[in-house]
């Protein structure tokens, strides 16, 4: 059992890693990734890593990962997803042990040609060497599934979310196409929920809302009348679970709902 290991033979299982051989001319293959995406992620601040999931050991990875998450890509490179998720706040250790149960249970619904087309979206909370705590967004796809439908290998984007304000809740968006299925995961009873998506209006609402117009603006151009702007933006803030106009925008921006 892995020295980082927090419950992670369990995470093993439910992503049934156990299951599966690793490829090494397919990983050779896939971490063929062009030199200036490394120049972009760099200039970005985020990271991008390829994880075989057979054996959560990275196969690659690119951009400002040392400054964005704490730990080196020796470390990484080293330990594996197992020192990674170590890393993970506690209550984030077991709201990702969700996550991992819910992205599985999702994914049963597609055939293994399907799956490329899935993205997920989920939140950690992780602490760095330097002891400092940040709030990672990280965007993932299937890069490849055998004939069962079990993943074989996922790409993971991530970027620094801590300016977005939310205590307590972690969050999971599955996006496919049209189709947007968004979950808050509470850290402090373990318990999650599905959250109802944006309706058409509200989306115009929020979309404008990020473009900086007025309640009054917004009113004009969707011929409604500004208290009704108004209702749909704290309906909207509510729904989300957060404060205010700012981190609604913030939040439906890095859970790709704008």
């Amino acid at each position: 059992m892995s020295t980082y290991d927090y419950s992670f033979s369990l995470i093993r299982k439910i992503w049934r890693s156990d299951l599966l051989e690793p490829n090494i001319a397919e990983i050779e293959e896939l971490i063929q990734v062009n030199p200036l995406l490394h120049e972009t992620l760099l200039l970005q601040g985020t990271a991008l890593a390829i994880l075989d999931i057979s054996t959560f050991q990275y196969v690659g990875m690119w951009g400002d990962l040392e400054n964005l998450v704490g730990w080196s890509k020796e470390e990484l490179f080293e330990g594996g997803a197992a020192f990674y998720m170590s890393k993970f706040l506690p209550a984030d250790q077991a709201g990702f042990t969700i996550i991992s149960q819910l992205i599985n249970d999702y994914v049963r619904r597609f055939s293994p040609a399907e799956l490329p087309s899935l993205r997920t979206i989920y939140d950690y909370r992780i602490m760095r060497k330097d002891g400092q705590q940040v709030r990672i967004g990280q965007e993932s796809v299937i890069l490849k599934a055998d004939s069962e439908g079990r993943m074989l290998y996922s790409l993971a984007l991530a970027s620094d979310i801590s300016h977005l304000n939310k205590e307590g809740t972690q969050h999971l968006c599955f996006l496919n196409g049209s189709e947007r299925q968004l979950y808050a995961i509470d850290t402090t009873t373990d318990q999650y929920r599905q959250i109802d998506v944006l309706s058409r209006r509200e989306m115009q609402i929020a979309q404008l809302l990020s473009q900086n117009l007025t309640s009054e603006q917004i009113a004009e151009q969707l011929f409604i009348s500004t208290h009704t702007v108004n209702t749909h933006r704290q309906k909207m803030i509510r729904k989300m679970g957060l404060g205010n106009t700012t981190d609604l925008l913030n939040f439906l921006k890095i859970y790709r709902l704008i």
